[in-house]
């Protein structure tokens, strides 16, 4: 062994005893806080009354036309009318109650963001026939600030049974493509230009029938060709997941991912660069599944959330997966092609209690301003969302007890969630959409369904049935002392709307410079929500554009230095949440009294240790596109940035 790779083994040995060590005590305060916010809870209960919220006897916040300052519900006015109608219903097909996800991508290149919603097939029902026509559908926005639906034509009307979507340019031509999962085959539709796709069948080279829920498009080699991680929920051979659990009160309700069987994730190495090039440069998209060869199989979960990102501070990206009811997993980069499972290790397995959580959505973002990546996942009634606030040497600390966000999430189940600066105050807030999975005062036990029943019922009002599982969503503000603080009044038609909540996208649709939220709803309309808060700042968004492939730079971090010595962090990460792809232009809130020095950019492609650029000061209050190699190394002191 050389001296250089045993003084860096005698690293890890060390930064391993002390990641146990900080774990250990982690793990103490954690139980400590918990058993205290636990015992309070149970002292404040009412035994007549569920510890979860019931949307319909919950006291209901006024409606946000009495509050200027809140998220406004404009979705009539964008002229969006998109549902998702999940049904015939009354065979408790469990596909029913996920859900599914929307896309934030411009697919012609117009500047303007449009919105590509996935919906469900109709369920298997041997008793009931259901004629309605349902499909994923494409919507442009035009220079009115309206959107039509252009779904005809685009060849995008996918009729599969949806679930989450990904954006990213594949081929390296310049135009984005859209990956669905669906509950059975996948789907890759390559955007063809001229408002076309197509869908490419033969772009795998094997077909694959399992429920796909997550997906994201990552270069987990930094070759410059975006590959793509799918996340797989569970299996279930013998009904098919055409099945319910019911308690012994005689009701039933979906049954909980504990009853079926958990899967293998997916990894798809992009193997287009190596195919022989056209006369026009072109060349034929092709994915290879290079799952077992990259030691994914290793593990099996039932996985909702993922973030496909550097969590270990290597610059390599790693693959975390929130899964529901059992440890997450979190696979390291090994730089080879090969990835090793370490969530137990660092952190990110289970709460601080040591307790496994049912992980929906889950999200990265510097909460703190160390320029550490911190974890925020989305849980279950009784649960939490849960942060994990990353540490030196890629390890994590559940830092949630005790908080408000503890406080707030208890009584919910979170599924969409976010962390982004929605009043420019430079500091991250929380929107999390929330949505129930057992029917309102039925008593059911969220982790204790132990019997599997099969019923054929004939439901025959939808709105009634999906309003027992609605709840309200919930927006979190971020305060000076780094925690948060619920606000319901800035949360406006956000947190007034009553719903089975389950996919959030965030994407500036009016282009006034802040963010607005777009969600999916169970069984119901997708709504959007314009940000009319306050704001005592000022924001910036850039849009990476880099050189060598990879176009919108997926997995690049950005950080700027201000004038008061802070630094900003934030990455451009579009597939995080739950089943959603985000606006791929990374947005920064600031404080009212700083200035940005300088900026710096951590490109996705070629060796981290080579791939950061600076560029200079730009103006506050624009979006600022940086290009790959238009500034200089981040060793030097001189750059550019173009500005849009």
């Amino acid at each position: 062994m050389s001296e250089a790779s045993g003084a860096g083994t005698v690293q890890r040995v060390i930064a391993a005893i002390a990641g146990a060590a900080f774990l250990i005590l982690a793990v103490f305060q954690y139980r400590v806080l918990r058993h205290e916010a636990d015992q309070e809870l149970a002292n404040a209960a009412d035994p007549a009354i569920p510890d979860y919220d019931c949307a319909e006897t919950r006291e209901l916040a006024a409606a946000s036309d009495a509050h200027p300052h809140a998220f406004r519900d404009f979705t009539d006015q964008l002229r969006i009318d998109f549902e998702h109608r999940p049904g015939p219903l009354g065979t408790w097909f469990m596909p029913e109650s996920t859900g599914c996800g929307v896309a934030v991508l411009d697919f012609d290149r117009d500047g303007l963001s449009d919105l590509y919603f996935v919906n469900c097939a109709a369920s298997p029902h041997p008793e009931v026939s259901d004629t309605r026509h349902r499909t994923n559908r494409l919507f442009r926005r035009t220079t009115s600030g309206t959107f039509e639906d252009v779904t005809d034509g685009s060849g995008l009307a996918d009729t599969g049974y949806g679930s989450g979507v990904a954006v990213g340019d594949v081929n390296n031509d310049g135009w984005p493509d859209v990956f669905v999962t669906n509950y059975g085959q996948d789907m890759l539709y390559q955007n063809l230009q001229g408002g076309r796709f197509s869908h490419l069948q033969s772009a795998f080279d094997q077909p694959e029938s399992d429920w796909g829920a997550a997906a994201c498009f990552v270069d987990f080699d930094r070759d410059g060709w975006l590959d793509l991680f799918v996340v797989n929920y569970t299996a279930d051979a013998e009904y098919g997941h055409v099945v319910s659990c019911g308690f012994d009160h005689g009701l039933v309700s979906y049954c909980g991912p504990h009853k079926f069987q958990h899967t293998v994730d997916r990894l798809y190495r992009n193997e287009t660069g190596d195919q022989p090039a056209a006369a026009d440069g072109s060349r034929a998209i092709r994915f290879r599944d290079i799952t077992e060869e990259a030691g994914l199989d290793a593990a099996v979960t039932a996985g909702f959330g993922a973030v496909c990102h550097d969590l270990t501070g290597d610059g390599w990206p790693d693959l975390f997966v929130a899964n529901d009811g059992a440890p997450n997993r979190l696979w390291v980069n090994q730089r080879d092609g090969r990835f090793e499972e370490e969530a137990l290790q660092r952190g990110v397995s289970c709460n601080g209690a040591g307790i496994p959580e049912a992980g929906m959505g889950a999200v990265v973002g510097d909460v703190n301003h160390d320029e550490l990546p911190d974890l925020l996942l989305t849980h279950l009634t009784r649960e939490t969302a849960t942060l994990y606030e990353g540490m030196q040497g890629g390890f994590y600390q559940d830092t949630t007890p005790g908080t408000v966000l503890e406080d707030v999430s208890r009584r919910h189940t979170g599924w969409g969630v976010a962390l982004a600066d929605l009043n420019h105050d430079g500091r991250l807030d929380i929107p999390i959409v929330n949505g129930l999975v057992i029917p309102c005062h039925s008593g059911f036990p969220f982790h204790g369904e132990d019997e599997f029943h099969r019923r054929e019922a004939l439901i025959r009002d939808d709105v009634q049935y999906w309003l027992d599982y609605a709840d309200q969503n919930a927006l979190l503000l971020g305060t000076e002392d780094g925690l948060f603080t619920e606000h319901k009044t800035a949360g406006g038609d956000f947190t007034t709307a009553i719903a089975s909540g389950r996919g959030l996208a965030i994407s500036d649709l009016d282009d006034d410079g802040d963010l607005d939220l777009i969600v999916t709803n169970c069984g119901s309309s997708a709504r959007c929500y314009e940000n009319r808060m306050q704001k005592p700042g000022n924001w910036l968004q850039f849009q990476l554009l880099s050189r060598h492939g990879n176009r919108d730079a997926i997995g690049a971090t950005v950080t700027l230095q201000l004038n008061d010595g802070s630094h900003r962090t934030s990455s451009c990460l579009p597939q995080t949440g739950y089943l959603c792809s985000n606006d791929s232009r990374v947005h920064f809130g600031l404080p009212a009294d700083v200035l940005v020095e300088s900026i710096r950019v951590d490109w996705a492609d070629g060796a981290p240790e080579t791939s950061a650029e600076n560029f200079a000061a730009v103006d506050l209050n624009q979006v600022v596109v940086l290009k790959q190699t238009t500034g200089i190394p981040a060793e030097s002191q001189h750059d550019s940035a173009v500005v849009q």
